[in-house]
C-alpha cells in the first residue's frame, strides 16, 4: 500500500488507546524542554508569553497536522527557528552581534548554561516556537519518531547547556521511548494487514525449522519487544545524567576528610553557584597577603538570582595589561602581592583591582574583576592594584537612584516566583528610609540582629531568601548575603552577591594570612556617581568564635602550619576590632561607616555546627541516605539493566545455562519431562533440531543418538503414555541428562 494510502487508512481508524498513550508520553518528551524553557523564563522575568507562545505552538501543529503535508511542516519549523534566532541577532546589544551568537553557542554546547546569557529571556522566547510546532505535528501525523527527533534534541541541547536537571531529563527521556514504544504498537495495529497471528519466534525454530508449541499473538510480540526497547534506551541517558558534562572551576577546594566545604561551596560553582546546606570548615592556608591594610579579598559577584543560587552572565575578556577602569567615586590606591600557598583557582584582591601582574594570566570578568586562565601553584605570586572608593555617608545618601538601564536590567532582577511577602516585609522594615544607602543600613541590621548563626542548615527547598526570611532561624553568610540582596532588588535597589574571603590572621604588621575558612559572602550595591559599595549583613561575633575554634581545633595535633619559606604560624591572633570598613575619608581614616558597623574582618565561611568542628569523630557517622532523584535513577538504571539484558539474549542464556546445568527435583513425572528436555536441547545444539512432524524414534535414529539417550526416550514414552512413573525412574533419567550435559 502507498504512503498516502497508509496514512488515509489510519486517519479512519478511531484512536485508540495505543494513540492516546503515544501523544501523552509526546507530550512528556516535549514537557521536559518545555519545563526547563519555563524556569528559565520564571528565572529572568514573567513567563507568560513563554506560555502564550507555546500554546500557540500547541493549536498551531494541532490545526495543520490534517491539512499541511509533512515537508511543508518541516519548512513552517525551519522559518520559526530561522525567525527566532534573527529577532534574537537582532535584539543583541553587542557588534557584531553573529559573532556573539556563534561564540554563544559554542560555549553553551560544552556545558555553559543558559542562565549566564544576558538575553536569556529573548533566546527562549525565540527558541521554544519550532520544537514545539514540530513534536505534536509529527505526534498527531503518527511519525513518532520523528517526533521524538525535535524533542529529543531539544532535550538534548538543554542537558548540555546543564540547565536540564536530572529528574527533567530523566522524564525527556522516558517520555521519548513511551512515545516511540506505544507509537509503534499504534501504527502495528492500524498498519496495512500482515501474518501478525503467529510471532515469528513461534513459527520456527533457531534452526530455521517449524515450531508448532508455541502459538501467539503478533501484536503481542510487538507490545512485549517494545517494552523490552522502552526500558533498554532508558538506562545509557539515565547513566548518563549523573555525569556532569563539563565544571567550571579548575580545582576543588574541599577539605577530603570533612566533605563539602564553604569555600568549595562558593568557588566550585565558577560561573555559578547554588545554595547548599550543612557544610563544613577547612583550617588550610591558601595565600598570603602582603598590604598596607587588611580588605576584604574579593574573588567574584553574581548578578542573576534563580531561586535557589547564583548566576554571573556575560563572557570574560582577555586581560590586555591595560589599566582597567576605576570606581566612578573618589578613589585611594591600595597595592596587595599574594603568595599562593596552596594550588588553587582563583585571584582574589580589593574591590576595585585595576591592574594586574604576575602568573598565571588572567581574564576580565564582565562584572570588571579578575579570573585567573589557568590554577595557581604553591609558590606563585603575583600583585593587584586596586582603586579603592572614597565615599561618605553624605555622598551616599545623596547618590539617588539615577540608575542606568543596563544597571538596573541586571540587579534588581529576580524570579517571577518570588514571593510577594518578601517585598511586603521590606517596605515596612525600611519605611522610614529615605534613600536607597538607609535602606540598605536597615535590611544589613535587620538581618545581623535578627538571624542567628549557624553552620549547620537544611537547605530550603524552594526559594532560599523567602526560606530564610520567614522560616528559618540561623544561617551562615550564603544565607544572609543571598536574602538582604533579594530584600533590597524587591525596593528597586541594585545589588549583588559577592564571594571572596575575609582579611585572614594578622602575622606581621602589613601579612596576612588567609585560609579556606576565610571565604565568605557578602553584598554589594550600587550607589550612582559612586560605584559598588560593601555591606555585610552576617553577625560577625558567633562566625569568628566557630573559626577561631575550628583554627584551635586544627593545631591541637601540636604541628604549627607555615608559610612562605616555611616561617611557622604558631598560633590565632585575632585581627583589629573593626575589619575593612567600606566607607574611609579622603584622608584615609576609617569612620563610622553607617549606623551599624559594617562587617568584622573574620571568615564568614559556612559549615557544619560547633559540634561537628570540634567533636569530629566522637559520633557514630550514618551514611547519607540516597536523594530521591539518585533513587529514582537508580531504580531506572536497574530496569534498564534488566530490560536490555533480556533483549541481548543475555539473561535468556543466562537462564538455560542454570536450567540446563541444574534441575531441582519436584516429582517423578516433571522430573523425567525435564530431563529429557535438556537432553533434547544438548542434542538439538550439536546435531540438529527436531523436525516438525519428526517422531522421537525416527529423530534419535536419524543423528545416531547413543543408549543412554534412547533410554530416556523410552522413559519419557512410559510417563506419556504409561502414565506413571516410578522414584527410580525418575532418578534414572535425571542421572542420564546430567551426564549428557556435562560432556557437552
Amino acid at each position: 500500500m502507498s504512503a498516502p494510502v497508509t496514512e488515509r487508512v489510519r486517519d479512519r481508524v478511531p484512536w485508540g488507546g495505543s494513540r492516546i498513550l503515544a501523544l501523552l508520553a509526546t507530550a512528556l518528551a516535549i514537557g521536559a524542554p518545555l519545563r526547563t524553557m519555563y524556569y528559565l523564563s520564571d528565572v529572568v522575568g514573567d513567563p507568560t508569553l513563554f506560555l502564550a507562545l507555546a500554546a500557540l505552538s500547541f493549536v498551531g501543529a494541532t490545526l495543520l497536522a490534517r491539512v499541511l503535508r509533512p515537508p511543508l511542516a518541516v519548512a513552517v519549523g525551519a522559518v520559526l527557528f530561522a525567525g527566532g534566532v534573527g529577532a534574537y541577532i537582532l535584539n543583541l546589544s553587542t557588534n557584531p552581534a553573529i559573532t556573539e551568537l556563534l561564540s554563544d553557542t559554542v560555549a553553551l554546547l560544552t556545558g555553559r548554561s543558559l542562565l549566564q546569557i544576558a538575553e536569556v529571556r529573548l533566546w527562549v522566547l525565540s527558541f521554544a516556537p519550532a520544537p514545539v510546532f514540530l513534536t505534536w505535528y509529527f505526534a498527531l501525523r503518527r511519525w513518532y519518531v520523528t517526533a521524538t527527533v525535535a524533542a529529543g534534541t531539544a532535550l538534548a541541547f538543554f542537558a548540555l547547556t546543564t540547565d536540564a536537571g536530572v529528574v527533567t531529563t530523566l522524564l525527556g527521556v522516558v517520555g521519548i521511548a513511551a512515545t516511540i514504544g506505544f507509537g509503534t504498537l499504534d501504527t502495528l495495529s492500524t498498519d496495512e494487514p500482515a501474518d501478525l497471528t503467529k510471532r515469528p519466534d513461534a513459527m520456527t525454530g533457531s534452526d530455521g525449522t517449524e515450531r508448532a508449541d508455541d502459538d501467539g499473538d503478533g501484536i503481542d510480540a510487538g507490545r512485549r519487544a517494545v517494552l523490552e526497547q522502552l526500558a533498554a534506551i532508558i538506562v545509557v541517558p539515565a547513566a548518563l545524567s549523573q555525569v556532569p558534562i563539563t565544571r567550571d572551576s579548575l580545582l576543588s577546594y574541599d577539605d577530603e576528610s570533612e566533605g563539602q566545604t564553604v569555600e568549595g561551596s562558593l568557588f566550585d560553582a565558577g560561573e555559578s553557584l547554588s545554595v547548599r546546606g550543612s557544610i563544613s570548615l577547612t583550617p588550610e592556608i591558601r595565600y598570603t597577603v602582603e598590604s598596607e591594610e587588611p580588605r576584604y579579598w574579593r574573588v567574584a559577584s553574581y548578578d542573576r538570582y534563580t531561586g535557589n543560587g547564583w548566576v554571573r552572565t556575560g563572557n570574560p575578556r582577555q586581560y590586555d595589561d591595560q589599566r582597567l577602569d576605576s570606581p566612578p567615586g573618589e578613589t585611594r590606591t591600595l597595592r596587595q602581592e599574594f603568595r599562593a600557598e596552596s594550588s588553587i583557582g582563583t585571584v582574589p584582591a580589593a574591590w576595585k583591582p585595576v591592574r594586574y601582574s604576575g602568573e598565571p594570566s588572567v581574564s576580565v570578568s564582565s562584572e570588571g574583576g579578575f579570573q585567573p586562565d589557568g590554577p595557581l601553584s604553591t609558590g606563585d605570586t603575583y600583585e593587584v592594584r586596586s582603586e579603592l572608593l572614597v565615599a561618605t555617608p553624605d555622598g551616599l545618601r545623596a547618590a539617588g537612584t539615577d540608575y542606568d538601564d543596563t544597571t538596573t536590567e541586571l540587579y534588581t532582577q529576580l524570579p517571577d516566583s518570588t514571593p510577594d511577602r518578601v517585598g511586603e516585609r521590606t517596605a515596612i522594615l525600611t519605611a522610614n528610609a529615605e534613600n536607597p544607602y538607609e535602606t540598605a543600613l536597615v535590611v544589613e541590621r535587620w538581618l545581623q540582629n535578627t538571624k542567628g548563626y549557624s553552620l549547620n542548615v537544611d537547605r530550603p527547598d524552594f526559594n532560599v531568601a523567602d526560606a530564610f526570611l520567614f522560616e528559618m532561624d540561623e544561617g551562615y553568610c550564603v544565607y544572609f548575603a543571598t536574602t538582604m540582596v533579594t530584600m533590597l532588588r524587591t525596593q528597586g535597589i541594585p545589588a549583588r552577591m559577592t564571594v571572596g574571603y575575609t582579611s585572614g590572621q594578622r602575622i606581621d604588621e602589613d601579612q596576612w594570612v588567609v585560609r579556606g575558612l576565610n571565604s565568605h559572602a557578602w553584598v554589594e550595591v550600587y550607589f550612582p556617581g559612586q560605584g559598588w559599595v560593601q555591606f555585610d549583613p552576617t553577625p560577625s561575633g558567633p562566625r569568628e568564635a566557630v573559626r577561631q575554634q575550628r583554627i584551635e581545633d586544627a593545631s591541637s595535633d601540636g604541628s604549627s602550619p607555615t608559610v612562605g619559606d616555611g616561617n611557622p604560624v604558631e598560633r590565632y591572633t585575632p585581627p583589629d576590632t573593626s575589619t575593612p570598613a567600606p566607607l574611609t575619608e579622603t584622608n584615609g581614616t576609617e569612620t563610622e561607616p553607617t549606623e551599624t558597623p559594617t562587617a568584622t574582618g573574620t571568615d564568614t565561611p559556612t559549615g557544619t555546627t560547633e559540634a561537628s568542628d570540634t567533636d569530629e569523630g566522637t559520633e557514630l557517622s550514618i551514611p547519607e541516605l540516597p536523594s530521591r532523584e539518585e533513587l529514582t535513577l537508580g531504580v531506572v538504571a536497574l530496569l534498564g539493566i534488566a530490560a536490555g539484558a533480556r533483549r541481548s539474549g543475555l539473561s535468556e542464556r543466562a537462564y538455560r545455562a542454570v536450567w540446563l546445568r541444574y534441575q531441582r527435583r519436584v516429582d517423578p513425572e516433571t522430573d523425567v519431562e525435564r530431563a529429557f528436555q535438556r537432553a533434547m536441547y544438548v542434542l538439538a545444539t550439536e546435531h540438529r533440531g527436531r523436525k516438525s512432524g519428526e517422531t522421537v524414534r525416527a529423530y534419535l535414529d536419524a543423528i545416531g543418538a547413543d543408549d543412554r539417550v534412547r533410554r530416556l526416550a523410552t522413559l519419557r514414552e512410559r510417563l506419556r503414555y504409561g502414565g506413571e512413573v516410578s522414584e527410580a525412574m525418575a532418578d534414572e533419567a535425571v542421572e542420564i541428562a546430567d551426564g549428557i550435559v556435562s560432556e557437552r
